[in-house]
């Protein structure tokens, strides 16, 4: 009887997948999220493909410090099993259309490290794959968002039946006037709450990403289609180009640019409910918001209101 037991091999991810790259999901703007389809690249997918990716997912929405996952397979799959655990990752991070899922969980993880271990018996393959996220928050302090999250909602004092219109705008004033941003902590790569919806629901203080997220979590929890956006922009205090993040808003079934940031610092609505043309100084990435092409979102070719 043949056994082999293969060195534990090692990959991490800094930042977890903004593109859909290799992927093969439909475009899902509100619902469930994707099913995984087969990739005829890879040597190896799961039969139960759908299943590991919620169990991932629910992970992932739980804080768990460590994602194990053990299959068998009648090959050695080692060349592939990098791709196949972002694959894994990207599909657990895709919109559902839940507010703690989609960007709110992918922007809330800064990347994982992975590993996995490989034994042979008699021509059969088991894997042992152990992915190890790097959490912006903890869960006790996820549970401390989510009851900000219900009181800020309740403070909107949005009417029963409340339009799309007035839930953006009430979400909007509410995060600008009540977060401010935080200068101290801009350049700290460990102090990772700046770009999380805890600093800015429990402490008042994010940088971009943290109000970006944090407009994404209420609008989705109001039933608002919205989607985190990254890319370079051009501050208009220092001049520099530099990483930022806003947000894309659905509103009568086209979307707007806004950006809770500039807007929170400047204490206008300058980069509020607009088009491409009219978001000048803002420069999106390729594949972002991520997961689908621009065309899964339409812009709109005028900014809200404009020649109303």
């Amino acid at each position: 009887m043949k056994s082999e037991r293969a060195v534990i091999v090692l990959f991490s991810a800094a930042v977890l997948l903004t593109s859909a790259a290799g992927l093969y999901a439909a475009a899902v703007r509100e619902g469930p999220a994707p099913r995984y389809q087969v990739r005829q690249d890879l040597s190896i997918h799961f039969n139960n493909a759908d299943a590991v990716i919620d169990r991932v997912r629910e992970c992932l929405k739980a804080r768990q410090e460590l994602i194990r996952i053990t299959y068998t397979s009648h090959s050695s799959n080692l060349e592939d099993l990098d791709e196949l655990v972002r694959e894994l990752m990207e599909f657990a991070c895709c919109e559902t259309g839940a507010a703690d899922e989609g960007d709110y969980l992918r922007c809330q993880i800064g990347g994982y490290d992975a590993g996995f271990t490989q034994e042979e018996r008699d021509g059969l393959f088991t894997y042992e794959l152990n992915i190890r996220p790097i959490y912006f928050t903890d869960a006790e302090q996820e549970e401390e968002v989510s009851r900000a999250v219900e009181k800020v909602i309740a403070s909107l004092g949005l009417p029963e039946g409340a339009g799309e219109e007035e839930k953006i705008r009430a979400v909007y004033d509410c995060v600008c006037s009540n977060v401010s941003y935080d200068w101290v902590h801009r350049r700290s790569e460990n102090y990772r709450l700046r770009s999380a919806a805890y600093g800015a629901l429990i402490y008042g203080r994010a940088t971009c990403l943290g109000y970006a997220v944090t407009v994404y979590r209420l609008l989705r929890e109001l039933g608002v289609g919205c989607r985190v956006v990254t890319g370079d922009a051009v501050d208009a205090e220092t001049g520099e180009r530099e990483y930022h993040a806003w947000v894309i808003i659905r509103l009568d079934g086209k979307w707007y640019n806004a950006d809770p940031t500039w807007d929170s610092r400047s204490g206008t609505h300058s980069f509020f409910l607009k088009s491409d043309e009219d978001f000048g100084d803002h420069i999106r990435k390729t594949g972002s918001p991520a997961g689908y092409g621009a065309e899964d979102y339409p812009m709109a070719t005028e900014s809200y209101g404009k020649g109303k």
